[in-house]
């Protein structure tokens, strides 16, 4: 039996009754967190207490996979303190499962690098600029006036689309304040928040106003292994398994190499073209909806890091269905139910 360990990151719960549906009894999974009231422990065979400080988490985790036999390591959201050293780990047996070497888990993270990288390789992106003070975001927003285009913001590194708004010629502070959700605000407004020097540096991007698409992607040193899109409706979402996103995503998969479960993002232009807007090199919170195209992707991503599978095993996405998430709630000192048994592989 082979044990797999998630630390604290995005959409564990959901990853862990997907793998152990997969498994079939054949591996014994681990997760960690730094509260216990976490949901994510309670779907795990064991459940493990993170350190809440960054100093000795590395050394921590080192001795968590010595001492409970880890075969398999998926790091979450603190994984750039343990992505430089895979050699340390693979010393004690354990694999650390990571889609590139840390230089270029870097580069993706850093959004204005990720957008020059793919614009420079010819693949489809939003006009952008980098804004690090209110004039800057005065000029990237006039030349995209001009050309008869909106603009938004959203800080250089970041998730979940923290610090994102659409900007707006005349909107009075007031409607800002008032509907926070809109995520807009009036540019000159914005302008002056930044004019004091103390803000970090933001992109100013051309606004998509089309449909958002989401690629979940099983990848394998830059080849696609597997693929399944959601293309975002106003409540729920078309799973598809064929397109010009799946083909798009794999063009970005393959420039940069990149292996394992991860995610990237595009909108729709005014014209209904695809653009490039992000790489998230981690499993989406939206993964879990995959399994309507036929295809665990979270079970097969471990299996095929612990050799338990190999790719011309993985099934073919199929068909199209429209599909949405739904509130759940469960008991946190019981044992996590078995997952739905809709979740066949084919």
């Amino acid at each position: 039996m082979k044990t797999i360990w998630f630390d604290r990151g995005h959409s564990v719960r959901n990853a862990l009754a997907l793998i152990r549906a997969g498994a079939n009894g054949r591996v014994r999974l681990i997760a960690s967190h730094p509260y216990a009231d976490a949901a994510a422990l309670a779907a795990a065979d064991l459940a493990l207490i993170e350190p809440i400080a960054a100093d000795g988490y590395r050394d921590w985790c080192l001795d968590m996979c010595r001492v409970h036999g880890v075969d398999l390591f998926v790091p979450g959201m603190r994984r750039d303190l343990i992505a430089g050293d895979a050699a340390a780990f693979a010393a004690l047996g354990t694999r650390l499962a990571l889609p590139a070497a840390p230089d270029m888990l870097d580069l993706l993270d850093d959004k204005w690098a990720f957008m020059d990288a793919v614009a420079a390789a010819g693949l489809p992106v939003p006009q952008a600029w980098l804004a690090r003070g209110g004039d800057d975001v005065r000029g990237a927003a006039a030349a995209l006036r001009g050309q008869g285009l909106g603009a938004c913001v959203k800080p250089r590194r970041g998730v979940f689309g923290a610090g994102f708004w659409r900007l707006e010629d005349e909107r009075p502070l007031i409607a800002t304040l008032m509907d926070v959700d809109a995520r807009t605000i009036a540019v000159e407004a914005f302008a002056q928040a930044l004019d004091d020097g103390q803000a970090p540096d933001l992109l100013i991007l051309e606004y998509l106003p089309g449909h958002e698409t989401s690629v979940d992607v099983l990848a394998d040193g830059g080849r696609v292994v597997s693929a399944v899109a959601r293309r975002k409706e106003r409540v729920g979402q078309w799973v598809e398994s064929e397109g010009e996103a799946i083909d798009l995503a794999a063009a970005t998969v393959r420039l940069f190499g990149l292996s394992g479960l991860i995610n990237v993002q595009m909108i729709e232009d005014a014209a209904g073209q695809p653009r490039l807007i992000e790489v998230n090199t981690r499993m989406s919170g939206g993964c879990l909806n995959t399994v309507f195209a036929g295809v665990n992707l979270p079970w097969w991503h471990v299996a095929l890091e612990l050799g338990l599978a190999h790719a011309d095993m993985v099934p073919r996405p199929r068909g199209r269905a429209l599909v949405a998430a739904v509130p759940d709630a469960i008991r946190l000192d019981a044992p996590a139910p078995p997952f739905s048994a809709m979740i066949r592989d084919e």
